[in-house]
C-alpha cells in the first residue's frame, strides 16, 4: 500500500460545529450570507441539471448549459471577499440575452389566470427554477445590504432569469399539452 497514494475523504469534521472554511482559508459561520447565496446558487444548478435531463428540447437545453455556466461564474465571484474590486459579473449582454429569450416565448403564450403547476415533469423543474430564482434574488438583496457587493446588473440579471424559466416552464406545458391532444 504504501506505492499507493491514501485516498483523501470528503469527510474531515471540521464542519461539525457550524463554522466551515472558505477557499482562503476563512474561518465562518454556516449561516454566512455568503455560504447562503453561494449554496442557493449551488441548489439551483443542480436543479437546472434536473430540468436538462427532463426536457425533450434542444434549444432549452442549450439554454439552460448556458445559464448554468453563468451560474457557476457568479458563485465563483461571491465566493471571493473583494467585492468593491470586481468588474461587473454579468454584462448587458447577459441580460439582453435572457431579455431575447423572453421576448420570444412571450409572442407564442398568453395569460388569462395563476398558473398551476405539474403538467408534466419538465415543465415542474422549470417552475422549481422560476420559485429558487426568485429566492436566490431575495438572498442576493440581503447579500448586497451586508456586504460591500454592489454589482446592480446581478439583480437584473436574476429578475430576468426567474422570468424566462417562468415563460419556459410554461412554454413546456403548452407544447406537452398540444402533444397530447388536451386543452
Amino acid at each position: 500500500m504504501s506505492d499507493k497514494k491514501k485516498k483523501k475523504s470528503i469527510v474531515s469534521g471540521k464542519g461539525d460545529t457550524g463554522y466551515t472554511y472558505t477557499r482562503l482559508g476563512e474561518k465562518i459561520r454556516k449561516d454566512d450570507i455568503r455560504l447562503e447565496v453561494v449554496g442557493t446558487i449551488d441548489e439551483l444548478s443542480s436543479f437546472i441539471g434536473l430540468a436538462k435531463s427532463l426536457v425533450k428540447d434542444r434549444n432549452i437545453e442549450n439554454i439552460l448549459k448556458t445559464i448554468q455556466e453563468d451560474l457557476l461564474v457568479l458563485g465563483t465571484q461571491l465566493s471571493k471577499r473583494d467585492y468593491g474590486k470586481s468588474k461587473e459579473i454579468f454584462s448587458f449582454d447577459h441580460i439582453k440575452y435572457l431579455e431575447k429569450g423572453i421576448g420570444e416565448l412571450e409572442k407564442n403564450l398568453t395569460f388569462e389566470n395563476f398558473v398551476l403547476t405539474g403538467d408534466d415533469l419538465a415543465s415542474s423543474a422549470l417552475h422549481i427554477l422560476h420559485t429558487v430564482t426568485r429566492r436566490l434574488e431575495r438572498r442576493v438583496v440581503t447579500f448586497t445590504d451586508e456586504t460591500k457587493f454592489d454589482d446592480k446588473n446581478v439583480l437584473i440579471y436574476l429578475n430576468r432569469l426567474s422570468d424566462l424559466f417562468f415563460l419556459l416552464a410554461c412554454e413546456c406545458s403548452c407544447n406537452e399539452i398540444n402533444k397530447t391532444g388536451e386543452d
